[in-house]
């Protein structure tokens, strides 16, 4: 066995070639997801803000809370959610902005903003 490895290996020649090089780009995330407490009430105002800011941002927006599940596509399905003040959801969003719309959507989840501007 040890003679067959030498004599299949031994004349091969190996060659060291250069590596190119490659730019590298920093890595970004294009979905991101949060485990949040609410601190307010998501209702029919604050869910047309969540849309609004989708549109802005071109993200896809998901919020998850127990069993239920809302997206941007839908306000009703964000207001049925049922989302109080203490209560705990995922936030989910896809997109290239993600950074910009969880910005906007934790002040509307946390309360500091009402949903308006």
């Amino acid at each position: 066995m040890k003679n067959a490895y030498k004599k299949n290996f031994k004349n091969i020649n190996h060659k060291v070639l250069p590596l190119a090089e490659v730019e590298s780009k920093p890595a970004r995330k294009e979905e991101v997801s949060f485990i949040m407490v609410s601190k307010g009430v998501l209702g029919f105002r604050e869910s047309a803000h969540i849309v609004k800011v989708a549109e802005e941002t071109n993200c896809s927006i998901s919020i998850a809370s127990g069993k239920k599940f809302g997206t941007n596509k839908s306000i009703l399905s964000l207001v049925n959610l049922g989302i109080l003040n203490g209560k705990s959801l995922v936030l989910n969003i896809k997109g290239e902005r993600n950074e910009e719309a969880f910005r906007e959507i934790s002040k509307i989840i946390g309360g500091e903003t009402d949903g308006n501007s």
